[in-house]
C-alpha cells in the first residue's frame, strides 16, 4: 500500500470523528406493549409444544405481534409492533430466548426498526435485553431496553412498560 492513501486515512478517522465531538446522544424511548394472549384477536401462539413431555417448556416455540402504544390505555396512540418469537430453554435454569423488530409505524421514527434479542427468566421484576442493530434511523444501533409487566389487564391481555435505551450509529459509517 503506498504511503498516501495511509496518510489520507490518518487525516480522513480523526476528523469523522470528530464532527460529532466523538460522541452520540443516547435515545431513550419511552413505550407501552399491549399484548392479547388468547382469543380470535390473539397476538401471541404456540407454534411448538415441547417435544419431551406435555407437561415441559423446553423445547417450546412461540411467536408474538404485539402492539408498542404511546400508553397504558388501549386506545392510546399505536406506535410501533413488536413482533418476534420466543423459544423455551434451559431444562435446569429454565429461560426464554426473544428475538424480535420493533418497527415503527408512526410517529419520528416512522419506517425504522430495532432488532431486539435477549434471555428472560419470567416477568418477575424488569426483563433487561439486548437492542443488536437495526434499520432507517437505527441503522447498525445498538443499546439495551427494559421491560416490566405493570399489570394483566384480563386473562386474555396484559400490559407492560418498555424503556428503549439506543446509541444510534456514527453518521460517518451511514
Amino acid at each position: 500500500m503506498s504511503p498516501i492513501p495511509s496518510l489520507l486515512l490518518l487525516i480522513i478517522i480523526p476528523a469523522v470523528l470528530a464532527a460529532d465531538g466523538g460522541k452520540k446522544k443516547l435515545m431513550h424511548i419511552h413505550q407501552y406493549t399491549h399484548e392479547t394472549l388468547s382469543g380470535p384477536n390473539a397476538m401471541e401462539g404456540l407454534l411448538v409444544p415441547s417435544p419431551f413431555d406435555a407437561n415441559a417448556m423446553f423445547g417450546q416455540v412461540a411467536v408474538f405481534d404485539d402492539e408498542l402504544r404511546t400508553g397504558r390505555e388501549r386506545d392510546s396512540p399505536l406506535v410501533a409492533r413488536y413482533q418476534g418469537i420466543i423459544v423455551a430453554m434451559g431444562q435446569v435454569l429454565q429461560g426464554h430466548l426473544t428475538v424480535a423488530t420493533v418497527v415503527f409505524v408512526t410517529g419520528e421514527h416512522a419506517g425504522s426498526a430495532l432488532s431486539v434479542e435477549g434471555c428472560f427468566q419470567g416477568f418477575q421484576g424488569t426483563s433487561k435485553r439486548n437492542i443488536v442493530g437495526g434499520s432507517g434511523k437505527f441503522r447498525m444501533a445498538r443499546g439495551y431496553y427494559l421491560l416490566k409487566l405493570l399489570s394483566q389487564m384480563s386473562p386474555a391481555t396484559a400490559v407492560s412498560e418498555v424503556d428503549f435505551f439506543v446509541l444510534p450509529c456514527d453518521s460517518a459509517y451511514l
